[in-house]
């Protein structure tokens, strides 16, 4: 009987790495997606990370299934099996069978049935930062994905735009609302900070300074702005946070912006 020799050894695929060493198989520097042209961002469900690649396919984003805060949107109702019933001028005789209806699925919540996400907050907001304020990603505290875009604001920071991010450019004429998820160390009073967005870099000469609300100290808020007429908003690349109200030494965050259609 032959014996097999002890010069392959076993291993296993790891979850964070697309690389894989030798052992039963040649192994390959290249990684997992040097041979499978699939392993790539947009085929991986967004915020979800395979063999050290992070998913973008931003359609599963806001889902049914209420991932990202929203309500569970889709209502199914219960089948139903039944007789049909006898008519009075029914002759003797007459048989009936099981009938199995089936209600119309219906979906019930109707608000973000088209949407643009104009920011996904996975990155500092760095096109432009105030000088006493500091911009970063915040990979523990976040809403959606695997980070939210911070803004540690000092006793000195001036009134005005805390820091601006370009993105686009993006087209927001048919869209009515900006939503996004907002977190402040300090309670804020409706006026204290907006959100900006510009056609011009940095927000000089925001076309909108959307006021977002009175908020509660250290939690997640999602925000529903009412941009009113849009039709100017057809090459918005620049969305920044202004604080409008001196408030000290706070920390702000911002996660998964993006416009709708419908509250």
């Amino acid at each position: 009987m032959p014996r097999w020799s002890n010069q392959f050894r076993t291993t296993q695929l790891v979850a964070t790495a697309k690389v894989y060493p030798q052992g039963y198989h040649k192994g390959n520097i290249i990684g997992l997606d040097g041979v499978d042209a699939d392993l790539i961002a947009g085929n991986i469900k967004y915020g979800m990370r395979m063999f050290g690649i992070l998913g973008t396919m931003v359609q599963w984003i806001y889902d049914l299934f209420g991932e990202t805060g929203e309500p569970a949107g889709l209502v199914i109702p219960t089948p139903s099996i039944g007789l049909v019933a006898a008519q009075a001028s029914s002759p003797p005789g007459l048989t009936a069978t099981p009938a199995l209806a089936v209600p119309v699925p219906t979906i019930g919540k109707t608000a973000e049935l088209s949407w643009l996400l104009l920011d996904d907050c996975e990155a500092a907001w760095d096109e432009y930062v105030q000088a006493n304020v500091v911009s970063t990603a915040d990979n523990v505290v976040f809403k959606i994905g695997a980070a939210s875009a911070k803004m540690a604001v000092a006793d000195l920071a001036a009134v005005g735009r805390l820091a601006t991010h370009d993105i686009g450019p993006f087209d927001l004429s048919p869209y009515r609302y900006l939503k996004g998820w907002v977190r402040n160390s300090v309670a804020l009073d409706s006026g204290d900070i907006s959100i900006l967005l510009d056609e011009h870099a940095q927000c000089v000469s925001p076309l909108k300074d959307l006021n977002i609300g009175a908020i509660v100290a250290n939690t997640w808020t999602e925000v529903t702005l009412d941009m009113g007429d849009t039709s100017g908003l057809v090459a918005i690349i620049s969305i920044g946070i202004d604080m409008d109200v001196d408030k000290g030494i706070f920390d702000f965050w911002i996660d998964q912006a993006r416009s709708t259609e419908m509250t």
